[in-house]
Order: C-alpha cells, then sequence, then structure tokens
C-alpha cells in the first residue's frame, strides 16, 4: 500500500476526513483523506499498482458486466440506454460534428463506444482490464487499447471522453498532458466525474457509493476538478448534470448501510430534486473541456 501524505497540486498536507471501506470486494478500510487548499480528495492508501486489479475481480462491477440478473441490472440498463442518446448528444454539441473520430478511455464493455460506432463516428477505446478490451472486439469488434499502448501512441482524435475514469487513474493528469497532445485543433475533451459535495453525498457521508475505495482513488469537486484542468491547460466550456445518478448512487449507498431501496429512491430524489435548484449539488457532473 502506498501512503498518501501531501496533496498532489497544492503540495498541502492532507487530512484525513473519516474512514470508508471496500464495499464491493474485499471489506478493507481506508481513509478519506481531503487537501485543505483544493479541497481534492483521496483514497489512503493507494493500493499498489500490481494489486489493484484484483479490487475489480467482481461480477458485481456493473461497468465491465454484460448480463441483466435483477430489477437493480434492469434499471441500469433502461437509464444507459437513455444516457447512451445523451452522451452522443453532448458529444455532437459540443464538437460540432455528426462524424469524427472519438476515443474512450475506460471503456468498459463498450456501450458507449458501440453506440458512436453506430452513428457513423470512427471509434477506439483504452482499458486496463484484458476482460474489457476482449469483450469490446467479440461483442462490437472495436480495438481496446492498454494505457501503455495508448501513452505511446501518437493518433489524434476530434474529441476524448473519459467517462467515469480519471478517479480511477493513479497520476490522471499524465493522461491530460498525453489528451493535451492527441486532441485535434478543436477538439474536445468530455470527462464524467463523481461530485463528492452533492446532496447524496452529503446525506450518505463515509457510507457514499460513489468513494468506491480503493476503486476511486481521487474525489473530486467542480472546484477542484477545474484548478486541474487550468493546471493542465484545459478551460471547462459548459458543465451537465448526471441526473439519474442520484438515484443509482443512493440505492447502492441506502444497500451498504441496511436501508431499504425504498429509501435510497427517497434520498435519490431528494439530491436529484436539490441538483435542479443548485447544478454543483449534482451527484455527477460532465465537464467538457477545450
Amino acid at each position: 500500500m502506498i501512503n498518501q501524505t501531501h496533496c498532489p497540486l497544492c503540495r498541502q498536507e492532507l487530512k484525513t476526513v473519516f474512514t470508508t471501506k471496500d464495499y464491493l470486494v474485499s471489506g478493507e478500510k481506508f481513509d478519506i483523506v481531503e487537501c485543505s487548499d483544493c479541497r481534492l480528495r483521496l483514497t489512503n492508501p493507494f493500493p499498489e499498482k500490481e494489486t489493484l486489479g484484483g479490487y475489480y475481480e467482481s461480477d458485481e462491477y456493473i461497468s465491465h458486466a454484460n448480463e441483466t440478473k435483477g430489477l437493480f441490472d434492469s434499471m441500469y440498463n433502461l437509464v444507459r440506454s437513455y444516457m447512451l442518446g445523451r452522451k452522443r448528444n453532448i458529444v455532437e454539441k459540443s464538437s460540432g460534428k455528426k462524424q469524427g473520430t472519438i476515443l474512450d478511455i475506460g471503456c468498459g464493455a463498450g456501450h458507449f463506444l458501440n453506440s458512436m460506432k453506430e452513428n457513423g463516428w470512427d471509434v477506439k477505446g483504452v482499458d486496463a482490464s484484458q476482460k474489457a478490451r476482449e469483450l469490446v472486439k467479440s461483442q462490437y469488434e472495436i480495438d481496446g487499447m492498454t494505457p501503455e499502448d495508448w501513452l505511446s501512441s501518437e493518433e489524434a482524435y476530434d474529441v476524448i471522453t473519459c467517462w467515469h475514469s480519471l478517479e480511477h487513474v493513479y497520476e490522471p493528469w499524465n493522461y491530460l498532458e498525453k489528451i493535451k497532445t492527441q486532441l485535434s485543433s478543436d477538439g474536445v475533451l468530455i470527462v464524467a466525474l463523481p461530485n463528492y459535495e452533492s446532496t447524496d453525498g452529503n446525506i450518505y457521508g463515509s457510507n457514499w457509493a460513489a468513494y468506491d475505495t480503493p476503486r476511486h482513488l481521487y474525489h473530486f469537486t467542480p472546484s477542484s476538478i477545474e484548478k486541474i484542468m487550468f493546471n493542465n491547460e484545459f478551460l471547462i466550456d459548459q458543465i451537465y448534470r448526471m441526473f439519474f445518478d442520484s438515484f443509482y448512487v443512493s440505492l447502492l449507498s441506502s444497500q451498504h448501510i441496511g436501508k431499504s431501496m425504498l429509501s435510497g429512491i427517497w434520498n435519490g430524489f431528494v439530491s436529484w430534486l436539490s441538483c435542479w435548484v443548485n447544478k454543483e449539488k449534482c451527484s455527477s457532473l460532465i465537464y467538457v473541456m477545450k
């Protein structure tokens, strides 16, 4: 395990906020630590890179799953179908293109890339999971690269997307440096991230499912992501809400603490209402950057 003592952005000392645990695989406990300056939060300690993959070995890890096993997964798949269309609309609106080249970093089971491919885009994906890359290739005939292969590649793209993936990366600023070299002159970077300042994040505290330790190494707010992006010469052009995440994360969080599905739906509804009033209270946000 790698102990985190100082903020990688501000070099300020990190303070422990609370202790949470891995609810999905190991049951191990991890601290959530915070920088007093930029308010970036980190999981502490980080697992070693060689062991991190073991924390993804679960049939319940839905971003790489491709089966429907019950009511919850069925609901998730319905929302995913809607969100695929919304993501495509955001890509087209922000890039000003109906077709082009797109790279998805952290492509998982490839649903988003397949949706873009079916609508005429030239697509490629990156994923650390060999299982995910093989699935994308066999299901959709889409090539998936390892992060190492991508970091050594030279191709340019009109759009690069990171749908809930930067929080999994040891040093996301290294990814941003690479992305900067691969975007075309009018290219767009689109990043989706959980927001721990959300209403559901405040309701559930250390039991908030979007901390997802230790798979999520970093935990962001709009202000901390703005600082990271500015330091890497990106400016945020637009921010979109991910409304359904309020329900999804609240349902999982209630499950963590032994509460009913009804409790999760109610808290999700409260969070959903609050983010209509204040975008920065949304469970997850989509940042469009240039």
